[in-house]
């Protein structure tokens, strides 16, 4: 799932990434309004991994979990 469709369903699959990731905090990931790079950033140091390391994990996310969570887009 490409980020900018899954920004446009931010409010449906930021919970879930919360629980996939559970050394983040959902307040703290609604400040980055869209800001991928913040992102991978805070997953790095949250989780103790290097920022390529957290990009490919989020890529992964997004394409395996996040998109069974928002309705298909043709």
């Amino acid at each position: 799932m490409p980020w900018t469709l899954a920004f446009s369903f931010w409010s449906q699959i930021s919970p879930q990434l919360c629980r996939d990731f559970p050394y983040l905090d959902q307040a703290a990931i609604r400040r980055f309004r869209g800001n991928l790079s913040a992102l991978v950033e805070y997953i790095a140091n949250t989780h103790e991994l290097t920022c390529s390391e957290a990009a490919e994990t989020l890529q992964d996310w997004l394409a395996f979990r996040a998109a069974l969570l928002v309705p298909q887009v043709d």
